[in-house]
C-alpha cells in the first residue's frame, strides 16, 4: 500500500507525517493499493474538492465513487498544458543565453519573474569588468550556470506542484 500526496501527487514514506515536497498533511494523502486504485480519500482525485462522505459522485466534478466514497478511478499521469511546456521552452532557451526570468513570467509567479530579471540585468551589468581577468571569467561562468541551473529547476517544480 503506498500514501500519495494530495497535494503535489510524490510518495509519502509511512513513517512520514507530511509530504516532503509540498509540506501537505499525511493525513489528507490518498491511499493506493499496488495495483494503483484509490482506497481512500478525503478529496476527489480528479478536482481536489472534499468528497462528501458517502455520496456516488464529486459534487463538484460529477466523478463516480463508489458506495463508501472511495474512488473508482485509478491514479493517472497528467497531460502537460501548452502553457507549461511553453514556460519550461522561455525558462531552458533564453535561460542558456543568461536572459532569466521569462519562464517565471509565463506561469504569472511576478515575484520570483522580478528576482530572475533583475539577476540577468545584473549580470549583464557586472560581466565586462569581471571578464577582465581569468579568474573572473570563471568565477561569472559558474554564477550564469547556476543561475540558469535554479532557474530552470524553479519553473519545472512549479509545473510539477501545479498538477493537481
Amino acid at each position: 500500500m503506498k500514501r500519495i500526496c494530495s497535494g503535489c501527487g510524490a510518495e509519502i514514506p509511512a513513517d512520514r507525517d507530511f509530504c516532503y515536497t509540498c509540506g501537505a498533511w499525511a493525513k489528507d494523502a490518498y491511499l493506493l493499493n499496488d495495483d494503483l486504485t484509490v482506497i481512500y480519500a478525503k478529496t476527489c482525485p480528479k478536482c481536489g474538492k472534499q468528497l462528501i462522505p458517502e455520496s456516488q459522485y464529486c459534487s463538484y466534478c460529477g466523478e463516480k465513487v463508489s458506495e463508501s466514497g472511495i474512488p473508482v478511478r485509478s491514479a493517472s499521469k497528467t497531460k502537460y498544458t501548452n502553457m507549461d511546456l511553453l514556460a519550461a521552452g522561455l525558462a531552458i532557451i533564453p535561460g542558456f543565453f543568461n536572459i532569466f526570468g521569462l519562464g517565471q513570467l509565463v506561469q504569472k509567479r511576478w515575484s520570483k519573474a522580478f528576482v530572475y530579471i533583475c539577476t540577468t540585468l545584473l549580470l549583464f551589468y557586472i560581466a565586462p569588468s569581471l571578464e577582465a581577468t581569468d579568474a573572473g571569467t570563471t568565477i561569472l561562468i559558474f554564477i550564469q550556470v547556476g543561475f540558469f541551473f535554479f532557474s530552470v529547476v524553479d519553473v519545472l517544480i512549479s509545473i510539477k506542484l501545479g498538477r493537481r
